[in-house]
Formats: C-alpha cells, structure tokens, sequence
C-alpha cells in the first residue's frame, strides 16, 4: 500500500487559480450556502475567499471540508493553507479537521498536514485528539485481527483486505499529523502507541513511528532494539543517529 503518493486531483488547484471567476464576498457565502449551486461554482467561490469575516463563514466553509465532493473538499483543504484560521477556531472546526486528516483523498490529507504544521495553535489544539484516536483504532485493530489474522502477518490475503488497508491509512495519516504536533506533555501515552506501531509489517506504518521516535531524546530499550534491527532504509535512516551500534 503507498500511501506517500498523492492522487491527481480532478482539477488542478493553480490552473484553476489563473481562470477564476470573480465574485464577491457576499456572492461566495450566498454561493456556498446554496445547496443547488454546481460544484464548479462552489469551487471558483473558494479560490476567490481571500479572508473569513466571521465565525459562522469559517464554520461554512468547513462544512464543505467533509461530505462534499472530491474536487470540493480538495479544494477548501488548499484554500485553508492560505487564510488565517486562529481567529475563528470551535470544537466544530476540530471536528472537521480530525475528519479530513484522514479523508479518504491523500490531496486533503497532505493539504490539512499543511495547515497544521503552520500552526503552533493547531498542533496544541489537536494533539491530545490524534492521541486519542489512534488508540481508537488500534483497539479496533486488535479486535479486527481475531477475526481476519495479524497486522504483522505478511500474508497477501491481509493486506488486500479493504477494512484493513482503510484503517492503515487513517493510522498513517494520524501519526503523520502527530509527529509534528508532539510535545513531551503526553509522551508516555505517545510511547505506548509506539511500542505498537513500530512492529507493523507495513513499512509505511514503521516509518512514521520512525518519525515520531526522531523527536526523543532517548529511546526506550524495547524500541530501541527493533529500530536497531530494522530492514527498511527509509524506516532506520530516521532514527540512525540514535542508534549506538557498538550496543
């Protein structure tokens, strides 16, 4: 499973920068609120938002974050790098990023990555929930395997399993997030998702544990020792300098 590899969206965001329709602020809400409106509209709508007036604009316009389609919520994931969100920012607007960290389109994926490593408020904001999510799942996942076999198991059957691959991407996409939200207040709690994850047969999985472990000072010896026999480049060149091989 690649999940690194970003899609092609339907339309592409900077083409369709250069081609924008103009409308004005008011004619954007009024665009967005219209469930009728045409999807393309909707879009054009969005490239033009320079700016949020207010809470309940934020919150419409994150409202097309999720349940819209594709190219939309592409879209306003892109368009979110772009405008300052701290003034406007509810439990609402975290709901929906928690949401998009992990729709189902690696474009928005990697567009909300974006926005919440500019953010040292996002990152506070989100931590703990990340946290608390990916023990979610890997509960869901414990659970799952006694039913179709091992996460560690590198059998074919497993890793075409759709509910299983689903719920590796989520897993990827929430550790790609916490790696750059992590602070120490929650390391304990970090380190026992870690001692978990850095075991996975996928490589993907390993190597963003590899990338959360960067961020340690030093590696407890049970972590240690799996980083120190590890295979994957990709995965051991990201916490090379912690390993003292004459151990």
């Amino acid at each position: 499973m690649n999940m690194a590899n970003d899609k092609k969206s339907s339309y592409d965001y900077f083409e369709l920068q250069n081609l924008q329709l103009d409308f004005s602020y008011s004619e954007i809400i009024e665009n967005l609120k219209n469930p009728a409106c045409e999807d393309f509209v909707k879009i054009f709508s969005i490239l033009n938002l320079n700016d949020i007036s207010s809470l309940d604009d934020m919150l419409l316009l994150f409202s097309h974050l999720t349940n819209h389609s594709t190219p939309i919520r592409e879209v306003v994931a892109l368009k979110l790098e772009e405008i300052y969100l701290e003034k406007y920012y509810n439990d609402e607007i975290k709901k929906q990023f928690l949401k998009a960290i992990i729709d189902i389109n690696p474009n928005v994926c990697r567009a909300v990555y974006n926005v919440i490593s500019k953010s040292n408020m996002l990152k506070e904001e989100l931590e703990l929930d990340l946290i608390s999510n990916i023990k979610l799942l890997l509960s869901q996942i414990e659970l799952q395997d006694k039913a179709l076999g091992s996460f560690f198991d590198d059998a074919v059957k497993i890793r075409k399993n759709h509910a299983k691959n689903k719920k590796l991407f989520s897993l990827y996409w929430y550790l790609e997030c916490l790696s750059i939200c992590k602070s120490e207040k929650f390391n304990s709690e970090v380190l026992e998702i870690l001692k978990k994850t850095i075991k996975f047969n996928d490589y993907t999985i390993r190597e963003k544990t590899a990338k959360i472990l960067a961020n340690f000072e030093n590696l407890p010896d049970e972590i240690f020792q799996i980083a120190k026999n590890e295979q994957n480049f990709y995965v051991k060149n990201l916490v090379y300098d912690k390993i003292k091989f004459e151990d």
